[in-house]
């Protein structure tokens, strides 16, 4: 018995799993979680300070946030090109709704996010300072993939939207960066919108009304279905003109 699954979710990632470069680009990701998973261990002549620790834990876990959501959101927006993997536009030609396409492409970001938080748990375990600190890094990774998937759904709208491949590049990093660094420079409590201080706020599980400030992503998710679908059905009504 097979689990159902989203046609062109499945079409996405059977790309992207077959793909050279996506197994180069995990490669990549999982080598530079090692490095800094290394240099976070505890010295052979001694333990670091138990605050320490979870420092070195936290910045873990900021510097894998980092990297899960610029892979999820450059991989959508054809910013790493994947052989066979079909854009909004490709799409658009199928005989899939609209609907289903969105839904395809929210879907595979979601999986893809979850994907690149599943490859990194054993390092994860090696660098958690012990037992008790395991509730507050599995909210953290958990966290993850509502942060980075909605970027990468809105990413996935973009080939449709900016034909050029460079200005879309420098549109993509400019919501990565609007999204990682200007929203550091928000009032209180705006600022808790900020993914880095989510990851923070889950791993240390304080301010307790953190899960809150999860809602402008899922808004943003809703955002770049409803994109893809207009996107999708502009396409095919200009086609039939």
């Amino acid at each position: 018995m097979t689990l159902p699954l989203n046609p062109v979710t499945r079409g996405d990632l059977r790309s992207r799993l077959a793909s050279p470069k996506v197994l180069w680009v995990l490669r990549l990701y999982v080598a530079a979680l090692g490095v800094l998973a290394v240099f976070s261990l505890p010295p052979e002549g001694g333990r670091v300070p138990a605050f320490a620790e979870t420092e070195l834990a936290q910045l873990f876990l900021l510097f894998q946030l980092g990297w899960v959501a610029y892979l999820t959101s450059a991989l959508a927006a054809g910013e790493i090109g994947v052989e066979g993997e079909k854009g909004v536009l490709d799409l658009a030609v199928t005989s899939f709704s609209s609907q289903t396409i969105a839904s395809g492409k929210l879907w595979t970001a979601v999986l893809s996010a979850g994907g690149l938080v599943l490859l990194s748990v054993p390092l994860v375990i090696l660098v958690t300072p012990a037992l008790a600190a395991a509730p507050g890094v599995l909210r953290a990774l958990a966290v993850m993939v509502p942060l980075a998937a909605p970027l990468a759904v809105v990413a996935a709208w973009l080939p449709a939207a900016v034909p050029s491949d460079v200005l879309r590049t420098v549109v993509h990093w400019s919501i990565f960066l609007a999204l990682f660094a200007a929203t550091r420079w928000l009032p209180e409590p705006w600022i808790l919108v900020n993914p880095m201080r989510i990851v923070a706020a889950a791993y240390g599980g304080a301010p307790a009304a953190w899960p809150l400030a999860l809602g402008p992503y899922l808004a943003a998710a809703a955002l770049g279905w409803i994109l893809i679908d207009r996107a999708v059905r502009a396409w095919r009504r200009e086609s039939r003109l």
